[in-house]
């Protein structure tokens, strides 16, 4: 994976895909314990069409930890992914993924709409978390304070897309070695704040107000956050925006229900032009 040593002193890494000539589509991971790895098979069928970019945002996979809460809020998310983009003499770019790169891609996209060509939002939050996942993670917490580090995935994992998909992933034990092995990158001051700021964030829907761009918001019609009514109040103050909800689906419908995804994503890519 290359990395680059940004100006603010943020070493960010990434993995890239697909026609470096052709236009760029930032795709990014959903935050606590995501990464870029998981990310990069949405947008295969696209990689002749685009030049596919994965950043591993900061705490997150390889790029820089921090031990304070303030260091993950999405305004310094934000300012690692244009000054990463600076690097590459990326102007602008469609914006998209899952969960918490959906919200990153919103937030960019209504403070930084310059850089923004369209934003494609898979479960994407500008919500505060609902009270039953902080009681969660108040009753999670001592498991990363104790640094048991495996067991917090597994309990997340459970929690976000049940105990099937984390059977699925455990059947798989090298590629739940690699995620949870990059967990272990994590110091415990680290990672607990990593998880402290997202249990403390709060609802930043009217800021979506002034997003301009296009947009396709995609829902699964399980997720219990955000809900579908959630997804689809996003959709209305965004102007323009359209709504896909993915019966059956997860938090992360772009994994549970991958082809139906992909086909809602191909779909806006040629309206846009891309």
């Amino acid at each position: 994976m290359p990395e680059r040593a940004l100006p603010n002193g943020v070493r960010l890494h990434w993995r890239e895909a697909g026609d470096a000539t052709k236009p760029p589509i930032v795709w990014i991971h959903g935050g606590s314990v995501e990464e870029s790895s998981s990310m990069v098979a949405d947008l295969e069928p696209f990689f002749d069409r685009i030049r596919a970019l994965f950043p591993d945002t900061r705490g997150h996979g390889l790029s820089e930890k921090f031990e304070n809460v303030a260091d993950y809020t999405y305004p310094r998310k934000a300012e690692d992914v244009l000054l990463w983009l600076d690097a590459l003499g990326i102007d602008r770019a469609v914006f998209g993924g899952a969960s918490m790169g959906a919200a990153l891609s919103l937030w960019l996209a209504a403070h930084a709409s310059e850089r923004v060509r369209a934003v494609i939002s898979i479960s994407g939050p500008p919500y505060a978390p609902p009270a039953e996942d902080i009681a969660w993670w108040r009753a999670h917490r001592p498991l990363v304070e104790a640094g048991r580090f495996d067991e917090y995935y597994d309990a997340n994992v459970r929690m976000r897309v049940g105990d099937a998909a984390l059977a699925r992933l455990k059947a798989r034990p090298e590629r739940y070695a690699a995620v949870t092995g990059g967990l272990r990158l994590h110091s415990i001051r680290s990672l607990l704040a990593l998880l402290d700021e997202t249990y403390a964030r709060t609802d930043w829907l009217a800021d979506c107000a002034h997003i301009r761009c296009p947009v396709q918001v995609i829902a699964g019609s399980l997720d219990h956050f955000p809900t579908v009514a959630m997804s689809r109040r996003l959709t209305e103050t965004i102007s323009g925006a359209r709504l896909h909800v993915v019966e059956g689906g997860s938090h992360f419908p772009n994994r549970s229900h991958r082809a139906e995804v992909q086909g809602v994503v191909g779909r806006f890519l040629a309206e846009i032009g891309v």
